[in-house]
């Protein structure tokens, strides 16, 4: 039997820099980010020690750093800097990272504009 654990976390909402325009770098933005991933192996599963798992308040603490601290021109780029964080000291079977844009300044109002990058070992 093959038994796969998958971690996320949702709607981790800060305020950031990122778009294309100057202006809008310095006035900054709601950004959302959501970050799944899956270890390859999860004793924590069995023995209830955060020790054997992910620690979701540090990929929080990390997406925060990265968003309050730098300034990105696409999301894109933000999106890959977080999963390079992420996956670098781990030891992941998958990873997706999403960023979120609400209301993106376009010709026409939209909702959002999300980007996703995905790694898998």
């Amino acid at each position: 039997m093959s038994n796969r654990v998958s971690i996320s976390v949702e709607g981790i909402e800060l305020r950031g820099r990122c778009g294309v325009t100057p202006e809008e770098r310095a006035v900054g933005q709601l950004l959302v980010v959501d970050v799944r991933l899956e270890p390859v192996a999860c004793p924590g599963a069995q023995s209830d020690d955060l020790s054997g798992t992910v620690d979701y308040g540090w990929v929080v603490d990390t997406v925060r750093g990265i968003v309050e601290d730098r300034e990105f021109k696409l999301l894109e780029r933000l999106a890959e800097v977080i999963a390079d964080a992420v996956w670098a000291p781990l030891d992941l079977a998958f990873l997706e990272v999403a960023v979120t844009k609400p209301a993106p300044p376009v010709a026409i109002p939209i909702a959002a504009a999300r980007v996703e990058v995905v790694r898998t070992a």
